[in-house]
């Protein structure tokens, strides 16, 4: 296996870990994610509703902001629902464009991967672990832990798809669904109605909750593992 480099970010509220080759695809990926971030804030500064918007609306925009409104219309969330992702995916993209087979970027638990080898992949706080590979997004949302808006009580809600900003979307749109007494039975039901919604845009969905689990979709393959 080829080695890599980790490193870690932090800029305002982004704080990301990076994987990758070679130290010159780190500053490519930097790089886009100060132009991401800097879309969105100026977008901000023009449309301060954007920021706060917890229902899908149209705006008037191009580039990462555009694809964030078209992704929370999609999943019907607000268009900051998917900042994360949308920032994550926006790096692994430049990233690849500039050459680079190998770039993991890590935006507070939602995850932009492009990997020329096989990957283990872990869930916080649980101990489920995945074997992934390729181009993937994979994106989590909590009702119980992390700084971002959630109206569920999920541990965690994980969401596969080839787009990020449609991963994180979707992961806050589902975890929103997890009421305080559900269980399992009310956790599958919950999966079957979102996948009625989601499944011509998502690969697969995961919810933790306490001792219950659910899956649905294409899976990537599950394995145990301590998550530091």
């Amino acid at each position: 296996m080829k080695d890599y480099k980790r490193f870690r970010f932090r800029h305002k509220e982004t704080i990301v870990t990076i994987l990758v080759e070679r130290e010159e695809y780190y500053r490519v990926a930097i790089k886009a994610i100060l132009k991401a971030r800097k879309q969105i804030e100026n977008h901000i500064s023009k449309d301060p509703f954007f920021l706060t918007a917890l229902e899908p609306y149209d705006c008037n925009a191009d580039g990462i902001v555009k694809r964030m409104c078209e992704a929370a219309k999609i999943a019907g969330v607000g268009p900051m629902a998917s900042v994360a992702g949308a920032i994550a995916g926006y790096a692994v993209d430049k990233t690849i464009e500039a050459g680079a087979e190998f770039i993991v970027v890590d935006n507070g638990g939602d995850i932009a991967i492009n990997s020329d080898r096989e990957l283990t992949v872990g869930i916080f706080p649980t101990n489920l672990a995945f074997k992934i590979g390729g181009k993937i997004c994979i994106c989590t949302s909590s009702g119980k832990i992390g700084h971002s808006i959630s109206f569920g009580y999920a541990d965690a809600v994980t969401i596969f798809s080839k787009d990020c900003c449609i991963a994180d979307a979707f992961a806050t749109a589902l975890a929103n669904e997890i009421k305080e007494n559900f269980k399992q039975k009310e956790i599958e039901n919950t999966l079957e109605k979102f996948w009625v919604k989601a499944k011509n845009y998502v690969n697969g969905a995961i919810i933790v909750k306490d001792e219950y689990i659910g899956f649905i979709g294409n899976i990537p393959t599950i394995v145990e593992a301590e998550v530091d």
